[in-house]
């Protein structure tokens, strides 16, 4: 049983906060029950089977470990086109109510949306993790073991591989947020994965085709799996690295240590992320969200290198 023979103490959850942190131990204990939970939900066959994970908690558990953010989200990506989220969305929640070693994980569902509250010995969190499951990845996922951290070696147990979303697609998928957003949280992890090496040498021009491809759905959904988003907007490099108005700094001050200067994560945003510009022909048509050019847009996801959709049904 996952937990049961954890050796946590009050005083290991608090120094799994950076030192200097202005960071509280409700957010240390949210970060280990996450490890407990993911490990728990492939001990129960989701990972592989059903689901792979992905966003700014992958990011941070299987990529940057202690030098990322932290996230309190669980974003995943269903493996079957054609199964009901919805469904699949409250059998994870269902398999994660319980205890788990010092942590009690309570589910519930608000406006559609399942959220998971954390209760502990060292603390109960006010913050709670929303749970998403979309739809399924564009790159066939790899398999990654957890960053290491000290605290793991008090839990009892050995994380296990869990199936990620592509650093190229997370990427991507960051990218087209801003496009229709300004959530400084996604732009810390872009300027986190372009300054950390080996990370950085992800490929440009793989990240860029899908960003485009993807900004392109957030404007016309395709195949029933992806709907449009709320106000999407056409992907124009310049404006896309042009200075904002206003960042939405919500989480990345409560989450990020040392929090980041907004004019400073802007600077670095630009200055890494100057390639967009490089648009292809075709990218450049794509980029332009014409509803004319579905068919094009499903041809080149098809034929994506590592493509997962290759069979796939998508008109």
């Amino acid at each position: 049983m996952i937990g049961e023979a954890h050796r946590l103490t009050p005083g290991y959850v608090a120094r799994h906060v950076p030192p200097g942190s202005r960071l509280g131990t409700d957010i240390a204990v949210l970060d280990i029950a996450q490890d407990f939970l993911l490990a728990h939900l492939h001990e129960a066959g989701l990972f592989p089977d059903m689901v792979v994970f992905k966003g700014g908690t992958a990011l941070r558990k299987f990529f940057a470990g202690t030098g990322g953010r932290f996230s309190t989200d669980l974003d995943l990506a269903a493996v079957d086109l054609e199964v009901d989220r919805k469904e699949l969305a409250g059998l994870i929640a269902e398999n994660a109510t319980g205890r788990l070693g010092p942590f009690l994980f309570e589910a519930r569902e608000i406006r559609n949306r399942w959220n998971l509250r954390v209760r502990s010995e060292f603390g109960s969190p006010s913050a709670t993790m929303k749970l998403d499951v979309g739809p399924p990845c564009w790159l066939l996922p790899e398999k990654r073991p957890f960053v290491e951290t000290p605290t793991q070696a008090r839990y009892g147990f050995a994380l296990p591989p869990i199936p990620i979303m592509r650093l190229e697609e997370i990427l991507a998928e960051k990218i087209a947020r801003l496009t229709r957003s300004a959530t400084a949280r996604d732009a810390a992890d872009l300027v986190w994965a372009c300054s950390t090496s080996p990370h950085s040498q992800f490929s440009s021009a793989l990240v860029r085709r899908l960003a485009v491809l993807k900004v392109w759905v957030d404007n016309h959904g395709l195949g029933g799996a992806w709907r449009p988003a709320l106000s999407p907007r056409l992907f124009d490099p310049e404006a896309w690295l042009a200075p904002r108005k206003r960042w939405d700094d919500e989480q990345i001050g409560l989450l990020g240590h040392p929090p980041p200067a907004l004019a400073d994560l802007e600077r670095s945003l630009v200055a890494c992320y100057g390639w967009l510009r490089d648009l292809t022909e075709d990218e450049a048509r794509w980029a332009a969200a014409d509803p004319g050019s579905k068919g094009e847009v499903i041809a080149a996801i098809r034929a994506l290198e590592g493509g997962a959709l290759a069979d796939a049904h998508l008109y």
